[in-house]
Formats: structure tokens, sequence, C-alpha cells
């Protein structure tokens, strides 16, 4: 009873500090690989200040590469539902919730397609009197057929009221069972930078 009251009190707070309708889009470039391999990223984000009903994010992620001669091609889409748990309060954000991410792709000749469940957390301080950000997002889980860490170091300058630029560091670990029985190891780790909007 206690968590559950703990838990609408902090929604309530968040939105009361929340926009409307909110509307964040983003998208760039993923570099890894010591810069030989370039992935493309974009995502979109719909907020709004309905108590108890989260926000909801769409993600979609190149992600190709190569070990060796062994083409991987790991691409997916996200899909996460989050509540905002601090918005702009004390200059932080803090969301969490639940994604599934669903992978399209491949290893060698090896279809890897399939869903998996994941954590959701994110958090970000505004320095006072600046248009600068710095945080991350962490996404982690899998079920009982993957194990997946997704962790991304974000800074965020605003130039404009309603847009900016985005930089940082990002890993991408992925253990997958095939339905074979062999198990893949894939990891990308390498630079991203790209623009957002923010209405």
């Amino acid at each position: 009873m206690k968590s559950a009251l703990l838990l609408s009190t902090a929604l309530l707070a968040s939105a009361a500090h929340a926009d409307v309708l909110g509307l964040t889009a983003e998208a760039g470039s993923y570099i890894t690989n010591d810069g030989e391999d370039f992935n493309t990223y974009f995502g979109v984000a719909v907020e709004h200040p309905i108590p108890l009903i989260p926000n909801f994010r769409i993600q979609h992620q190149d992600l190709e590469g190569k070990v060796g001669s062994t083409k991987i091609d790991t691409s997916y889409n996200d899909y996460t539902l989050y509540y905002e748990f601090l918005d702009g309060l004390l200059w932080l954000d803090l969301d969490a919730g639940i994604t599934l991410r669903s992978i399209d792709g491949s290893i060698g000749s090896t279809d890897v397609s399939d869903s998996y469940p994941l954590g959701y957390l994110s958090a970000y301080v505004t320095f006072p009197g600046t248009s600068l950000s710095v945080g991350g997002e962490l996404k982690t889980g899998g079920g009982s057929d993957a194990n997946i860490t997704d962790t991304t170091f974000k800074i965020k300058y605003q130039a404009l009221y309603f847009a900016g630029l985005e930089a940082g560091y990002r890993k991408v670990s992925e253990n997958i069972d095939d339905i074979d029985g062999s198990s893949f190891d894939v990891d990308f780790t390498g630079v991203f930078i790209g623009a957002f909007v923010d209405f």
C-alpha cells in the first residue's frame, strides 16, 4: 500500500511539472569498429501529463558490422513504455519503464530475428543557467533466450528553443541463444553524434 502511494505521489508530482503534451525526436549516426562502421539511428517520444498512463517512445537502430569475416546485423526497433518520475525538478530528469526490443537481423547465415523484454532507466541533469545537460540511459534484460545490455552516456546542447545537438559514447552487448542451441556474443562499442527537436 505504501509503495503504491509513493508511486502515485511521484507520478502526480511529475505531472505537475510536465508539459500538456510533449514530442521529442532524434536522429544521428553511431560510429563503431574503430570508425569503420557507420550506423544510423532515429527515435520519437510522446509525453503527456496524465497520471498512471505511461509515456511512449519508439527508436530504430541500424546495427551492422563484422567480426573477422562474419557479417553481423542485429538492427532493431525499441518500443518503450515509461514514467517520468522527475521532469526538470531541481534540474533533474528521471524516467523508468520497460522496453520491447525487436531484432530483425542475422549473424552470418543464422537468423536472429526475435523480441526481447528489457528494463529501461534514463537520468539527466541540466546545468543551471545553461542549455547543457549530461546523463545516460540503460536498457538491460532479454528473458531466458538472451542477455542484452545497452548503455549510453550522452551530452545534449539545446542551442535553440526547440532543437539541439547530442553526442556521446555507447556500448551494446548481446548474448543471444539460437533455437539450435548455439549462442552468439556480439559487442558494438563507439561514439555517436546527432540532433534532436523538443516541442
